[in-house]
């Protein structure tokens, strides 16, 4: 994967994309085969969010992250909200349902195939320091390194969709030579 010359990420082949949605954000992991291979968040400058006032925010940014890598299947999976009864803001939940349309399309365009989950399929109801933890545990440590902005839960959420997605459990237990 080569995100950027700047960030010195070495060339890997990916074949898994998995995205947490954000309206102005967006934090998503690549996998190779079934490692992380790199995870991040995407985030707009604040100061352009005024400009959003009325208009939707481009969501071209996730065409760019995956030009950047090598593909061997084009898979993405999203997390679509759902609105429940207790819900804040519903506002804000079809805001995101726009985004994972706009993602949606966008990777499409590229030759994804796209598999839209609810959070609920993936993590159940567990409260989110528990299933923060899970996820943790189930990451080796040799890919602590490819992930940037590791305590953004976000970027843990994406890590998570992938690792349910893989059906990975737990990490090998490391071999001492």
């Amino acid at each position: 994967m080569s995100l950027s010359p700047q960030m010195g990420v070495s060339q890997t082949r990916v074949d898994l994309l998995t995205i947490d949605p954000g309206f102005r954000y967006f934090a998503y992991a690549m996998f190779s085969e079934s490692e992380i291979a790199y995870a991040d968040i995407s985030k707009t400058k604040s100061e352009d969010w005024e400009a959003w006032t009325g208009q939707p925010p481009s969501f071209l940014e996730i065409q760019e992250i995956v030009s950047q890598f090598e593909w061997g299947a084009k898979m993405a999976i999203i997390e679509f909200p759902q609105i429940h009864r207790d819900t804040p803001n519903p506002n804000d939940i079809v805001k995101l349902a726009s985004a994972c349309g706009a993602y949606t399309s966008l990777l499409q365009r590229l030759g994804f195939s796209v598999v839209w989950v609810r959070p609920a399929e993936w993590k159940g109801t567990v409260p989110k320091d528990v299933m923060t933890k899970r996820i943790l545990a189930k990451i080796k440590e040799c890919e602590y390194s490819r992930i940037k902005n590791a305590k953004d839960h976000n970027v843990i959420d994406a890590i998570g969709i992938g690792l349910w997605h893989l059906n990975r459990k737990t990490p090998p237990p490391t071999t001492l030579l």
